[in-house]
């Protein structure tokens, strides 16, 4: 089922990326005031490596709205307007999302999606496909062009595979901050 979900997700991809058009263009740190986070959520709903990046954000003055999903089929969680936690009842029999959580997506808008999920979660890599947003970064998941700016981790894996410390483990603090270091880094003439 698995497969079958992940072929449907890149044949309706390729035809969403092929006939919208959308302005792409990169977001500095700085510059970014509308951030939309994507993860994925933990068990408990209790988010707390998640929150702290909120945290972070808003205290650089950026208004931030967090998107999560987790492989459950109820939440505790309220969905509130800036953070939400998507479950199996609120996807399809294929995980897309409901249409209504597409549209709401569609009408806001945002400087810049940061996708801290590290493996690909299909309910997460349809709201970043369908995400309003100018700038949007992740790691590789495929070789669709969803993102404007990725890491590959995959190659980051087979390096800190090899090295013998394993301080920096690949997770969502770690996506969050290669991803905030380049986009604080790249100077644009805009």
């Amino acid at each position: 089922m698995k497969k079958l979900n992940n072929y449907l997700f890149n044949l309706r991809a390729k035809k969403y990326l092929n006939a919208s058009v959308r302005e792409r263009r990169f977001v500095s740190y700085d510059k970014a005031k509308t951030v939309l986070i994507l993860f994925e959520s933990d068990y408990n709903e209790k988010n707390p490596i998640i929150r702290r990046l909120i945290s972070s954000l808003q205290q650089d003055c950026k208004k931030v709205s967090a998107w999560g999903f987790i492989d459950k089929k109820e939440v505790t969680t309220a969905i509130l307007p800036d953070f939400r936690i998507l479950h199996h009842k609120q996807t399809d029999f294929f995980q897309k999302p409901e249409i209504s959580y597409i549209n709401e997506l569609e009408n806001l808008e945002f400087d810049l999606l940061i996708d801290l999920t590290v493996h690909a979660v299909l309910p997460l890599q349809y709201i970043a496909m369908y995400a309003n947003a100018s700038c949007k970064t992740g790691t590789r998941k495929n070789d669709l062009p969803v993102y404007d700016f990725m890491l590959d981790i995959e190659n980051m894996e087979l390096s800190t595979e090899t090295d013998e410390s394993v301080e920096n483990p690949i997770d969502e603090t770690y996506i969050f901050n290669q991803i905030i270091f380049y986009l604080k880094s790249i100077q644009t003439n805009d």
